[in-house]
């Protein structure tokens, strides 16, 4: 392994990709970027075809069921979608344990993921996933949000199921920041954010994502396994909201000093 002052992507040895896509589900609000990215990997079979180390992620190791030991990283998954031969677009997908916990560090692995899969693997199109606090309380049918790297993108997603210029606020972490370093380095990419109040846990979310997902990528996303997670997060809120039916009732929050949070 190479030093670790810096971010290093150790990329597979005979990797060859068709003008690859990049779908980035990382870690952040309701966790919707990570199913959403977990949920295409387990689908797809996603195969690991190279590994991020960074001396911004956390300072942790992973203690593995084997009894082994191994660092917090990034992950490049290729997925093999059946009968897709002919597909011309070979889709790739990030995930992993967490992102950089150091502006410095957000700046430097983002930037460094931009120009690894603009110049090592040939891509020209980037999503990153996100979840968005609209309305400060959950939803039976979230939207999906977007922010996009040029008028030209958000040009070719109308009627694609998703608002444009409705979302305010900043968009934290890698979510926003790769699509603004692919907008300096003139690769085209879009950030979508299913609309979430969950901050730790929102499969809604994630469906109403996978949902744009399956149409743009041509993907026959299957939803079992998120709606079981769905129906198991509606229960646990049910409960939660008859527990809490008896208890004092909690001060109003007008909204006015709301922050929106994003990532």
């Amino acid at each position: 392994m190479k030093s670790m002052e810096n971010t290093v992507i150790h990329l597979k040895k005979g990797v060859r990709l068709r003008n690859p896509i990049l779908v980035v589900g990382l870690p952040g609000v309701g966790n919707v970027g990570k199913l959403v990215a977990e949920q295409l990997i387990k689908e797809f079979n996603g195969e690991r075809i190279a590994t991020l180390h960074s001396p911004h992620l956390p300072h942790e190791a992973i203690m593995l069921k084997s009894g082994g030991i191994r660092l917090i990283n990034n992950r490049f998954y290729l997925l093999k979608p059946g009968g897709k031969s002919q597909r011309q677009n070979d889709i790739v997908v990030l995930t992993g344990d967490s992102q950089a916990i150091t502006p410095e560090g957000q700046y430097e692995m983002n930037s460094h993921i931009v120009d690894f899969f603009k110049k090592k693997m040939g891509g020209k199109f980037i999503y990153t996933i996100g979840g968005y606090n609209a309305s400060g309380s959950s939803v039976a049918t979230p939207r999906v949000f977007a922010n996009a790297s040029s008028k030209k993108v958000i040009e070719s997603f109308k009627n694609s199921g998703i608002t444009f210029g409705v979302s305010r606020g900043a968009i934290l972490g890698s979510a926003g920041m790769i699509v603004a370093f692919s907008k300096i380095k003139k690769i085209d990419a879009i950030c979508l954010m299913g609309e979430s109040a969950l901050i730790d846990f929102d499969p809604m979310a994630a469906k109403a994502v996978l949902t744009v997902l399956s149409k743009r990528l041509n993907l026959p996303i299957k939803t079992d396994n998120i709606d079981s997670m769905v129906e198991k997060t509606a229960k646990a809120l049910k409960e939660l909201e008859s527990q809490l039916s008896g208890s004092a009732t909690l001060p109003h929050d007008s909204g006015e000093n709301k922050t929106s949070y994003i990532r």
